[in-house]
């Protein structure tokens, strides 16, 4: 059974109850064809091909990429576009350039779901909540993911449904450069 919510910015929220036959992971497929069809997504859901998986084709998702100055990571099953952060790091002693430690990443699905993830430090923290938030984005956690960092790496986490993928990454680069990211 489906319930749909609505935040205080208009994003539909989906929720599944739970089934106590059923194991985690096992997927509802009325749920899923219900949520792509009720995304509100402005994105066209076209049939999946080895080159459009996830409605977002490797051409569009190279467009994605371009706008927060970034590179694709993967097209496929769904769009994931990143762009490392320039942080002088150290875990346990020793310099990191990893995409693990150092992020600016955005995903794209067919279904109208997008995500945002960065590291940010200290300083940025509040920049960076107040200017997603005010582009309608909902910041979902914020942690740590490593001990013995230098300077201390703390990493944030954003969401959305329905808002077409382009306006996304505009809007999430677009608070990332406000509160200074890049």
């Amino acid at each position: 059974m489906n319930r749909k919510e609505f935040d205080n910015r208009g994003n539909q929220n989906y929720f599944r109850r739970s089934n106590a036959n059923k194991r985690n992971g096992d997927f509802e497929p009325e749920f899923d064809a219900e949520l792509e069809s009720n995304s509100g997504s402005q994105m066209s859901h076209p049939r999946r091909s080895p080159d459009n998986v996830g409605g977002v084709n490797a051409s569009t998702c190279q467009k994605l990429a371009d706008i927060i100055g970034g590179e694709v990571v993967t097209s496929t099953p769904v769009c994931v576009v990143m762009r490392l952060r320039d942080i002088k790091a150290t875990i346990l002693g020793r310099r990191t350039r990893s995409p693990l430690a150092l992020p600016f990443m955005l995903s794209f699905e067919n279904n109208g779901l997008n995500l945002g993830e960065t590291v940010l430090l200290q300083k940025e923290v509040n920049p960076m909540l107040d200017a997603l938030r005010r582009r309608g984005l909902i910041v979902t956690a914020f942690h740590n993911h490593w001990l013995f960092d230098e300077p201390r790496l703390m990493y944030m986490h954003w969401e959305n449904v329905g808002m077409d993928p382009f306006t996304f990454a505009r809007n999430s680069i677009e608070a990332a450069r406000e509160a200074g990211l890049f």
